[in-house]
């Protein structure tokens, strides 16, 4: 008799369930944002000198040892950034972005022997709500200082994407995978501090655990005395990524590519998405 209750009764508790679906990104076809070839990496050699080189970061050597720069593994550099992607995501009322970072990545198939070297596209992304990455810059903008900033910005998802077979196709992968999460346990954050020319800008990008000094969205870790350097302004001493002031702040204007979806005869998935004036600072995430 029990178990006949319960075979009746199990059907009633499911049935009861709260079955209201949440809300899914929306991700818009095209990236509203792309740079790539302004980047220029920089670091502090070994022997006291400024190195950089595009889009990558050198590994730290001494700077006139050009065999250890053109080894393949370093030749990749500490970090490196072939392109960064924006684009714009609707989440019920919300408008997020998707920051992508693409860069180089490569291993040898039999380490020990150091043979079979493969390269290959990884990356990494982070999706954020558009008024934190926005109120973030605008702190840093409001801010009359040369000094370097750490800009802890809260992100609702990220991951690592270990091969990426064609930069133009890595939408495709985040989405088949994205599950929005408000309590995720990660940060996108920026460094970012004024160049030495009016018209330039020093940036790096990470993710670091709200909690630990976990740190992903690097090609390596970088530390100093055993700790890693990312998430704090020293990191700047040592390495960063330059670009163009303009592009950089580009990130912002978040229909910078409708033109384009007008042109190739595509409407946009939602509307313009214009954040309300009303969007409050979120100052928790600076």
């Amino acid at each position: 008799m029990r178990r006949i209750l319960l075979l009746i009764f199990i059907p009633f508790c499911i049935w009861a369930q709260d079955r209201e679906n949440r809300d899914l990104p929306i991700f818009e076809p095209i990236p509203y944002y792309s740079v790539g070839d302004s980047i220029k990496g920089w670091s502090f050699s070994a022997d006291g000198q400024w190195i950089s080189k595009p889009k990558t970061i050198p590994v730290i050597g001494i700077s006139r040892n050009e065999d250890f720069y053109n080894n393949k593994d370093n030749a990749l550099g500490i970090d490196n950034i072939h392109q960064l992607l924006a684009y714009k995501v609707k989440y019920g009322s919300d408008t997020l972005i998707c920051l992508v970072k693409i860069f180089r990545e490569g291993e040898y198939r039999y380490p020990n022997r150091k043979r079979g070297w493969k390269e290959r596209y990884a990356g990494y992304y982070w999706i954020v709500r558009y008024r934190d990455l926005r109120n973030a810059l605008n702190y840093f903008e409001e801010q009359d200082t040369s000094e370097a900033f750490v800009l802890r910005i809260k992100s609702l998802e990220g991951r690592y994407i270990k091969e990426i077979e064609e930069p133009e196709e890595v939408l495709d992968q985040i989405v088949s995978t994205t599950i929005i999460k408000p309590n995720f346990d990660r940060n996108l954050v920026l460094t970012i501090q004024e160049g030495d020319e009016s018209d330039q800008i020093r940036i790096h990008i990470c993710s670091l655990h709200v909690i630990f000094t976990d740190v992903e969205g690097v090609r390596k870790n970088f530390t100093k005395r055993g700790r890693s350097v990312y998430g704090s302004v020293k990191l700047f001493d040592y390495l960063y990524f330059e670009m163009d002031r303009k592009n950089f702040f580009e990130i912002l204007n978040l229909d910078a590519n409708l033109d384009q979806l007008l042109e190739e005869e595509m409407l946009p998935v939602f509307d313009q998405g214009r954040s309300s004036p009303t969007d409050s600072l979120a100052t928790d995430s600076l």
